[in-house]
C-alpha cells in the first residue's frame, strides 16, 4: 500500500516538473515517460506530461 501511495506522489511530481517548462522538451519527455511507468492514475498524469512536453504548451 506504500509502495502505491509513494509512486503516485512521485508519478505526480515527475509529471509536474515535465510540464513546468523549466527543461528542454527531450527532457520533459523522458521525465512524463517515466512518470507513466509508475501505474495508476499518474499513467493519466504523465500522459498529460507528455503532451504538453511535445506540443509546447505548458501547464501551469
Amino acid at each position: 500500500m506504500l509502495r502505491l501511495i509513494l509512486g503516485q506522489a512521485v508519478g505526480a511530481y515527475l509529471t509536474k516538473v515535465a510540464a513546468s517548462g523549466r527543461h528542454p522538451r527531450v527532457i520533459s519527455a523522458a521525465l512524463a515517460l517515466f512518470a507513466t511507468r509508475m501505474g495508476g492514475a499518474s499513467k493519466l498524469l504523465g500522459i498529460w506530461g507528455l503532451l504538453s512536453a511535445l506540443s509546447g504548451r505548458r501547464g501551469r
